[in-house]
């Protein structure tokens, strides 16, 4: 019960301070630099184990109502999520953001919501030049309902991308991330759970505003 109790006090702390960080990036981060507004499209490598693992719940519990169910396909989910990466660079490349997404949602007999959270520092290089290479790494969350969530648990973003056609006022990134925050799906089989890494593994395109 402690143990919970403290891990709920420590999910909590950290989407307090995203929304303290969300507000300071807002507001700008001081002299120098600037803010960047990424839009992404994403691809979701790991989406599709959080929605094997529904179909078998839902043909476990057909199958224990007494109906011969040899395959379920009531249930429809989107792989390509949108997420937005606000983040404030410093004209040496230095750079701290926020990220929310990609938005995964699962719809049908049974329905799936998740939200990546995160918190990133980074560097980008040659940041003055027509082509930036850079990192990003931090802690992150998923916020996740639906009718077969059991929880989630904290873990490590780290991310690599190259930002190009860049102008005044926009450019593009690619971008290939690794997520290793999980989130308890229960498992009616078992009757435990499975700890799924949703965004293990995720390439974006990003439309950079500044």
């Amino acid at each position: 019960m402690v143990g919970k109790h403290f891990a709920t006090m420590k999910k909590t702390t950290f989407l307090l301070c995203v929304l303290a960080m969300s507000a300071v990036l807002l507001t700008g981060c001081g002299t120098g630099g600037g803010m960047r507004w990424p839009i992404g499209i994403s691809y979701v490598s790991g989406y599709e184990d959080v929605v094997d693992q529904y179909e078998d719940n839902i043909v476990f519990e057909l199958q224990n109502q007494r109906f011969f169910v040899i395959e379920s396909d009531d249930i429809d989910f989107v792989p390509i999520g949108l997420s937005l990466q606000p983040y404030y660079q410093w004209d040496d490349g230095f750079r701290l953001g926020v990220g929310f997404g990609p938005a995964m949602l699962m719809y049908g007999d049974r329905d799936h919501f998740q939200l990546p959270v995160s918190v990133t520092a980074g560097y980008t290089f040659m940041p003055d030049g027509p082509v930036s290479p850079y990192v990003r790494g931090g802690p992150s969350y998923h916020v996740a309902s639906g009718d077969y969530v059991d929880g989630s648990n904290m873990g490590f973003l780290g991310g690599a991308g190259i930002e190009f056609l860049k102008s005044k006022r926009f450019s593009l990134a690619l971008e290939a991330t690794y997520d290793s925050a999980e989130v308890d799906i229960d498992n009616k089989r078992t009757g435990g759970t499975e700890g799924i890494r949703a965004a293990e593994f995720v390439v974006s395109l990003l439309f950079m505003f500044k």
